[in-house]
């Protein structure tokens, strides 16, 4: 297989008229509709290529509602197969064209490219639900309680000022004990009491409802429950039923870029030097690079996706960064589990994850402004092309 020629097939105007069609709000509680049938038009297209598809469907406690992940596949399924994963809901406020239309709109061309090809290895494509956040019976009794105490209005918007600047301090408060080991009820608790003397009674009040939704939950047993619920559910199906995986690429919020200098900052405790990196400028710091993560299992997958960019045809700016064990992950990089990649992780199933470093670099993630023209689609095309690339390496699958 001549695999230029293959990687040439990656077709940018596909990729923009697949983010196109995908941008808009889907979310359990306020489009419930649109989550339902954005599922249902990625099944779709994946079965216009001619791959099987199925709906790995589920339910929640508390909620009526059934949520689905959409699998398709190619090559047997009795061999090892590498997945590619993305999730295809957002939060409320948003419509996702960076998180993650972006990253759903890859999996669609990489499935269209290599479904048209002979002798592909096994691979699977699964676009996840509910990556975000907590579970809709959790997200409505939070959203009830601020209604109640009249935090917010009928809209989601804060009704002051007063509370606006007091929960933006809680949030950061909350992380910096997350950071700190502390579990997710008690780094709530601990900064409630931080900011007590500048909260009203009902915004505390509130707080209180928010940590029952966190109770027992740590950093690491988190994944699959605030957030990663769908990617959770197929990790864990995947183990039970005994499917064989080779490793995953995760692909979430892989869009923007910037040329502004100082445009990029980094992650708390994460330096340059802890990096490999190519036509990354370091001093300008510049955020126009892909940001890999990859776990201890997955090291030879980063440094094959990383090989792959350096190719002269993909010529993919980067920095990868090998994370410690599991444990390590959870005590000193908590948000490197911020995406579908975590519960590969969690199950030790080697994984990597590809992203434009988020919040450290676009000030619009999980905003209105989160739209279609903001996104890099030359960017896109080579992770595309550097995602292709590595599913199809025989060498990783030994």
């Amino acid at each position: 297989m001549n695999l230029d020629a293959l990687l040439a097939k990656v077709d940018i105007e596909r990729l923009y008229q697949n983010v196109l069609k995908l941008e808009g709000v889907k979310h359990p509680l306020d489009t419930p509709d649109r989550l339902r049938e954005t599922g249902d038009a990625i099944a779709a297209q994946l079965a216009s290529y001619g791959l099987p598809v199925r709906g790995q469907e589920f339910r929640l406690d508390g909620w009526d509602d059934t949520f689905r992940n959409i699998e398709a596949w190619i090559g047997d399924e009795s061999r090892p197969a590498a997945v590619l994963i993305n999730h295809y809901d957002t939060v409320s406020t948003t419509p996702g064209a960076n998180d993650n239309a972006a990253g759903v709109a890859v999996m669609l061309e990489a499935a269209r490219v290599l479904a048209a090809e002979r002798d592909i290895p096994p691979i699977r494509f699964v676009s996840a639900t509910l990556e975000e956040g907590l579970p809709p019976t959790s997200k409505a009794r939070i959203r009830q309680s601020a209604l109640a105490h009249g935090l917010t209005d009928s809209r989601g918007r804060y009704t002051s000022f007063r509370a606006a600047k007091v929960l933006k301090s809680h949030a950061n408060l909350t992380w910096e004990g997350i950071q700190a080991g502390k579990s997710h009820r008690q780094a709530l608790a601990d900064a409630r009491m931080t900011l007590q003397d500048q909260m009203t009674d009902a915004l505390s009040e509130h707080l209180k409802t928010v940590e029952a939704a966190h109770d027992g939950l740590t950093t690491a047993s988190a994944i699959g429950v605030t957030g990663k619920i769908g990617s959770g559910r197929w990790v864990d199906e995947a183990v039970a039923t005994g499917k064989k995986i080779a490793f995953a690429i995760c692909l979430d919020e892989i869009g923007t870029t910037s040329k502004k200098p100082h445009s990029q900052s980094l992650p708390d405790g994460v330096s340059y030097g802890m990096m490999q990196t190519y036509k990354v400028d370091t001093e300008r710091q510049m955020g126009d690079w892909a940001f890999v993560l990859a776990d201890p299992a997955a090291a030879r997958i980063g440094h094959a996706f990383c090989g792959y960019c350096k190719r002269d045809s993909i010529d993919l700016a980067h920095a990868f960064f090998q994370m410690p064990d599991f444990e390590t992950i959870a005590a000193r990089y908590p948000q490197a589990f911020g995406s579908d990649h975590a519960p590969f992780w969690r199950a030790g199933i080697p994984a990597i994850f590809a992203f434009d470093t988020a919040n450290w670099r676009n000030p619009y993630g999980h905003s209105m402004a989160d739209t279609i023209d903001r996104l890099d689609f030359e960017h896109i095309t080579k992770i595309t092309k550097a995602t292709i690339a590595t599913l199809i390496d025989p060498s990783l699958r030994s």
